[in-house]
């Protein structure tokens, strides 16, 4: 009962948590603009119309147009599956790839924790651009060679946080009686190790999602994203630049979106860091 009444006040929290409340509310309307985005936008996001290049808003182009005549609404909406989709799927690897690896080092300790330590070292100054050149080069263009460049900058971060909270977590007694228990490393880590990092593991889920949604629209703005004409928030800023001065709105459109998805999710981490009540120390 105590347990249901804990799971209770959580939830409450949650629920009361105004930068949770509001976060969620935009990230999924984010979620269901793009994901619907055959059925709302106006148009194709390749559809080409030279007669109506930059076209200021109105009736035909809700948003305008950008310099080939393409509907900036349609392409907002296409290109956010591309960047919240390439958010989502980098952190994922991420969580999946670093969580377990640094538990791993953390609770085992001895060579395995120094030698998974210094490699995490070495990757954790290596920015997203060069990553990014390098799996393009091994893996071609496409979804793929972004996610997983994204994904190799974000995994040490997990690593690192989920190593410190194993620490932390060995030295526990309820661990010494799981030992004594007869338990094995491997049911320990499954059972008590790995669910005391869902916490902070969650809090850097929600901000590294809106890093990985900048880093996209970084790679994609320098031409190391998706090549064209794939939709993308990124892309859309570097074609739009040119014409800045006489169609803001090319710019200006793109640019909100990404400030909307990043604002939104690094409001949730911020909003859970609060409810959990976790400080710097893991993040």
């Amino acid at each position: 009962m105590s347990n249901a009444r804990a799971r209770a006040s959580l939830s409450r929290r949650i629920w009361n948590n105004a930068k949770i409340r509001y976060s969620c509310f935009l990230i999924l309307a984010l979620l269901l603009v793009t994901v619907g985005a055959g059925l709302i936008a106006p148009h194709t996001y390749d559809a080409i119309d030279a007669a109506a290049s930059y076209a200021a808003p109105g009736s035909n182009y809700l948003l305008g147009a950008d310099a080939l005549g393409r509907d900036v609404l349609s392409r907002v909406l296409y290109g956010g599956r591309l960047s919240l989709a390439v958010g989502l799927l980098a952190t994922l690897v991420a969580v999946l790839i670093g969580v377990p690896i640094g538990a791993f080092a953390g609770y085992v300790g001895g060579v395995a924790d120094w030698v998974i330590s210094r490699v995490v070292d070495l990757l954790l100054p290596f920015p997203v651009i060069l990553l990014a050149i390098v799996t393009k080069m091994v893996l071609g263009d496409g979804l793929l060679s972004v996610v997983i460049a994204i994904s190799l900058v974000l995994t040490p971060f997990f690593a690192r946080m989920s190593r410190a909270k194993a620490l932390s977590v060995a030295q526990l007694p309820f661990i010494e009686a799981a030992k004594g228990s007869g338990l094995g490393s491997g049911r320990i880590m499954a059972m008590h190790v790995l669910p005391h990092c869902f916490q902070p593991v969650l809090i850097m889920a929600a901000l590294s999602v809106a890093f990985a949604i900048l880093a996209e629209a970084s790679l994609s703005f320098l031409g190391l994203g998706l090549p064209p004409p794939a939709p993308s928030w990124g892309s859309d800023l570097q074609s739009a630049m040119s014409g800045f001065q006489l169609a803001p709105w090319t710019v200006l459109v793109p640019g909100t979106a990404i400030t909307l998805a990043v604002l939104a999710f690094n409001f949730l981490g911020d909003g859970l860091r609060d409810v959990f009540d976790i400080g710097e120390r893991f993040l």
